[in-house]
């Protein structure tokens, strides 16, 4: 008989521990923000091979990561960094306006796992408006990705090189 109570409550326990534990969870955000990958000289330029390489790269990243929404400036270099992610994902790449940041920060802080492609003077920004830390990048910088979490008040900031 007192087995069977020990069982009880250690399944009872289990179970609150698990519902707080997805409570925690679902007020979790998180933010992914990329600068295009390498691209090609000229007017709204392709990626280069080494930039397909890496886009690739981000997408096997977020293999066992699901994202609710793929943002992306209205350039190839951008789209393409993202497209291979999205396409893995079932889902399309949303065009955003780079130069309207704080209607899009607004519309991004109410959403959680999402992966935004930029420039090198618009991520650092967006990394920032949302409580992260970012150092501007130069023209060179390729490959950053940055990702933000805000869980209640705590904002914290990572970045990892996706390989080519």
């Amino acid at each position: 008989m007192r087995c069977t109570s020990v069982r009880l409550y250690c399944m009872t326990f289990l179970a609150l521990a698990l519902t707080v534990g997805l409570g925690e969870a679902s007020a979790e955000q998180r933010w992914y923000f990329v600068r295009h990958f390498e691209k090609q000289i000229g007017d709204d330029p392709n990626l280069t091979t080494k930039g397909h390489q890496r886009a690739a790269a981000l997408a096997d990243y977020f293999r066992y990561i699901p994202l609710s929404k793929v943002f992306s400036t209205d350039y190839k270099r951008t789209t393409q960094t993202v497209a291979d992610t999205a396409k893995q994902q079932n889902m399309s790449v949303t065009i955003y306006d780079p130069s309207e940041p704080q209607a899009f920060i607004q519309l991004i802080s109410a959403q959680h796992d999402v992966l935004v492609a930029g420039h090198s003077n618009t991520i650092p920004d967006l990394v920032r408006a949302l409580g992260g830390q970012a150092k501007d990048l130069s023209e060179k910088d390729y490959g950053r990705l940055f990702i933000v979490t805000r869980t209640g008040g705590d904002v914290i900031t990572q970045s990892v090189i996706v390989p080519f």
